[in-house]
């Protein structure tokens, strides 16, 4: 064995296997990197040729035929019946059929491609211009009519006309009752009370039920451009997915990266969006549309002649553990009680159910007919027993009178 020259000092002695140890550990970092290459090379390979991909997501559409014209009809359609509450699509061999994508800017589709969407909900609009039953000026003799006011939840998108949480109130009530359809799809708080005011005067309706969701508030451009509306707790749009994950590092061409990766993706966008909510209601981003959100609310027991209770439906999130919007309720809550409306919050009513159960559509959260009939029972229950002013058939007032 070679021996350290005796006339080297003993620190010149060990560089050589100083320079020893760094290249062994440069080579094992470089073979592992290569290792991790062809690793997923081959994984890249194998899912181009199983065609691996995660579920596709594809979203409802909206059809409508051009060919009717003396009323308002046309139907979103979905990929599949998850609780048999959707009917299968018309025929379209005759009229003059229509079908886009169900986005902020619809884009036309081939009609062909209603076949990746074979179910259907149908809506029919009165020529009030909402979705029920045509109602005279005035309400039959001993009937009182209420009007249920809201968005999209009230509206029913995404369910029959009969599983609409009007329609199942009425049920409940039974015939000395009747129940206005006063949902409009994309209303805020400040449309529904026009909806209401108008609802009031037109049809001789002198109670309200004004259904809130936390999406009914005007919200400032710089949060407007925050969100993506890929997922806002209502819709997932696959259109915008598609567009989000092609802004992805590897620019959507790594397949078996897409599939690794798409759970945490959904997850980060739910997230983003849960906070963007909440900073709705927070006054340093917010703070003129919470102003004039709080007005608004503080004008609907101002209508005359209307008795009216407010009511808070929540998005339909989260209910197996903690809801992640209690906090808007319970600021909504307080600004309604301060406006001198009775308050119901549905969100207990909800507590301990599977999410997904409640929903339309996997791709679709709105409530379904089964989460409207908890809901309506449970706003039904409470008049009855915490509002019982409310269903009493008597005087007209001109203001709420009662706190």
């Amino acid at each position: 064995m070679n021996q350290p020259s005796a006339n080297l000092p003993l620190e010149y002695t060990i560089v050589p296997e100083k320079r020893s140890r760094k290249k062994s550990v440069l080579f094992r970092c470089a073979a592992l990197g290569i290792g991790l290459l062809i690793s997923l090379a081959v994984v890249e390979v194998v899912v181009r040729i199983a065609q691996i991909a995660p579920p596709r997501l594809i979203s409802k559409r909206h059809l409508i035929d051009h060919s009717v014209t003396d009323h308002v009809v046309y139907y979103h359609c979905y990929p599949d019946n998850p609780h048999d509450e959707l009917a299968p699509v018309p025929n379209t061999q005759d009229g003059d059929w229509e079908l886009t994508t169900y986005t902020l800017d619809p884009e036309k589709l081939p009609l062909n491609r209603l076949s990746e969407t074979p179910w259907c909900v149908k809506y029919e609009h009165s020529s009030k211009g909402i979705r029920d039953r045509e109602y005279p000026d005035q309400p039959p003799e001993g009937v009182t009519r209420i009007a249920c006011i809201g968005d999209s939840f009230v509206f029913g998108e995404g369910v029959p006309v009969e599983k609409t949480i009007a329609r199942q109130m009425e049920s409940l009530l039974g015939k000395k009752y009747e129940i206005i359809n006063g949902g409009q799809v994309g209303a805020n708080t400040l449309d529904e009370l026009q909806i209401l005011a108008a609802i009031v005067k037109e049809a001789n309706c002198h109670r309200a039920i004004f259904v809130f969701i936390p999406n009914d508030i005007p919200i400032h451009p710089g949060l407007a451009q925050r969100q993506k509306y890929i997922n806002d707790l209502v819709q997932i749009r696959d259109q915008y997915l598609d567009d989000y994950q092609k802004t992805s590092w590897h620019g959507g061409y790594l397949k078996s990266i897409g599939l690794m990766t798409a759970p945490f993706e959904m997850e980060k966008i739910k997230r983003e969006t849960i906070q963007w909510y909440l900073d709705s209601y927070d006054p340093r981003f917010n703070q003129e549309n919470l102003r004039v959100f709080q007005e608004t609310i503080r004008t609907i027991p101002q209508i005359p002649d209307c008795r009216s209770v407010f009511v808070i439906y929540p998005l339909m999130e989260g209910f197996e553990s903690a809801y992640p919007l209690q906090t808007i309720h319970e600021k909504v809550k307080a600004m309604a009680e301060e406006a001198g409306l009775p308050v119901l919050d549905l969100t207990p009513a909800f507590a301990g159910q599977k999410t997904s159960d409640l929903w339309v559509h996997p791709t679709d959260h709105h409530p379904n007919g089964k989460a409207n009939a908890i809901a309506a029972q449970a706003i039904i229950e409470w008049l009855k027993k915490d509002v019982p002013w409310f269903l009493n058939p008597d005087e007209h007032v001109k203001t709420q009178s009662v706190n």
